[in-house]
């Protein structure tokens, strides 16, 4: 199955900076917050987004990062990830 918007997946961190806390090699979970495919909203709005993206999360679905680049989806409110909602500068 493919993975859409609002998705929890498993990552392994294939490249990681020196100062960053996650290193080379480490499973991850994540929530996808951005697809380059097509989302269909339920107000028939259709959403597509010029690259893909995640958010890696903890076990309780908490961000582990303090910001968000970039614009995500209003669906991810109505799926409980209210924290990365608030941390983002654009939700569409």
């Amino acid at each position: 199955r493919y993975a859409r918007i609002g998705d929890v997946i498993v990552a392994v961190i294939k490249d990681a900076l020196p100062q960053m806390p996650l290193e080379r090699s480490e499973v991850i979970r994540a929530v996808i917050v951005r697809t380059c495919k097509e989302f269909k909203c339920e107000d028939g709005i259709i959403i597509r987004y010029d690259d893909n993206a995640a958010v890696i999360i903890d076990q309780k679905g908490n961000p582990k990062g303090t910001r968000v680049f970039g614009a995500i989806a209003e669906e991810l409110r109505e799926l409980n990830f209210t924290k990365i909602v608030s941390l983002a500068p654009e939700v569409l």
